[in-house]
């Protein structure tokens, strides 16, 4: 018995330390698990350093009492919310959150930090550091990987065809990908991605013919286009952002998931930051920064917000740039017209409307009806 003990304890000791050669950052998973939604958040993350002086919201005096329009109520209620805001024309018309939370908590993004990404692609295009989006990774970066001829554009609209995992996060099945999620897979490329950094999984990435051209939602694209902007700019990503975007916007200092201290920023999730610091993002968008500075020429701007993308996309609920495209065409409503949004798991969205100068932040624990939750927004305010 003692021999046949013996031997089954090196061979769990063999498979420990096995899997653990695989797979080092197991220990780190457990110790993190998902990032959570509030601040704080264990882990390791990089400062994206603030405004001195964060724009002025010209806060309405009653935002923060104004009632929810009663569908919206229950929607927050049922859904746990936990933020919404709504600023129209510059001025921040309602405050709301869940008990416990304030203008002070921090939220995660989790993707809409993708987005922010895809926006420092078009600030590299407007300042010459990228001279087009059919520039390929091959020309990019050292040609050390099967992706020498991925483009930008590819990458940005997430068809890139590289073969990693499909439908890995609920942010690809809100937008219509309906394969089998493996996320959850704490072997995969994902986990791997996640803790290790694009390092660690990029030597190994190839392409897959058969899927080129389709729709596949993966946080590979984004550490890709991470990778880019840190190579053309010689700077890490949190200090472009901070540089180009989130200054000039006049959001206070935030924090960025790091795979391990004085990693790379992970690109495609977890900018934590409060609600009205997403505010401020989102009306620095919406203005195209200001007229003095803008952040985009104005072709550009209108591209990334995908401003002339048709009705007929928008219905099948577009993706492109890194952000989302859609339509508010519900009979009934006031509130009517294309709207562009960036979202990320749980349902945390920021509503971006530059012809009606509005701009809508809502975070939350599970997914809440992204039309619905925009109409009762608008109707909040409007009452």
């Amino acid at each position: 018995m003692r021999k046949l003990l013996i031997a089954l304890v090196l061979v769990l000791g063999g498979a420990v330390t096995a899997t653990l050669a695989y797979a080092p950052y197991l220990p780190q998973l457990v110790a993190e698990g998902v990032p959570p939604l509030i601040w704080p958040a264990p882990g390791h993350f990089a400062s994206i350093e603030g405004a001195a002086t964060p724009r002025d919201l010209h806060v309405a005096e009653a935002s923060s009492t104004r009632p929810l329009q009663p569908d919206l109520e229950a929607a927050f209620t049922e859904k746990r919310g936990k933020a919404l805001l709504v600023a129209r024309a510059g001025r921040l018309e309602l405050e709301h959150y869940a008990p416990g939370l304030t203008a002070e908590t921090r939220f995660n993004s989790f993707s809409m930090a993708k987005s922010l990404v895809g926006a420092l692609i078009y600030k590299a295009l407007a300042e010459g550091r990228l001279q087009s989006l059919d520039q390929t990774l091959g020309e990019l970066l050292p040609d050390d990987r099967g992706l020498a001829g991925v483009t930008l554009r590819a990458l940005l609209a997430m068809r890139s065809g590289i073969a990693f995992d499909h439908g890995e996060g609920k942010a690809g099945a809100v937008s219509g990908d309906k394969t089998v999620d493996t996320s959850a897979n704490p072997f995969g490329p994902l986990a791997r991605l996640h803790f290790l950094g694009l390092g660690a999984i990029e030597g190994g990435l190839v392409t897959d013919a058969k899927t080129a051209s389709e729709f596949n939602y993966q946080n590979v694209n984004t550490a890709l286009l991470g990778e880019v902007l840190e190579t053309v700019y010689g700077r890490g990503l949190e200090h472009l952002l901070a540089e180009k975007l989130w200054r000039p916007a006049g959001a206070a200092s935030a924090a960025w998931r790091q795979p391990a201290a004085g990693a790379p920023v992970s690109a495609y999730c977890c900018i934590y930051a409060a609600a009205r610091d997403w505010i401020r993002i989102g009306q620095y968008l919406v203005e195209n920064g200001t007229p003095e500075a803008p952040f985009l020429p104005a072709p550009l701007w209108r591209e990334f917000l995908g401003l002339d993308v048709g009705t007929a996309e928008r219905l099948k609920d577009h993706y492109g740039q890194h952000l989302r495209q859609n339509v508010l065409d519900r009979a009934g409503q006031a509130l009517q017209g294309p709207f562009t949004y960036l979202m990320g798991q749980g349902g945390q969205v920021l509503y971006l409307l530059p012809e009606q100068q509005l701009v809508v932040y809502r975070a939350g624990e599970t997914v809440q009806l992204l039309h619905s939750t925009l109409y009762g927004a608008w109707n909040s305010i409007s009452e």
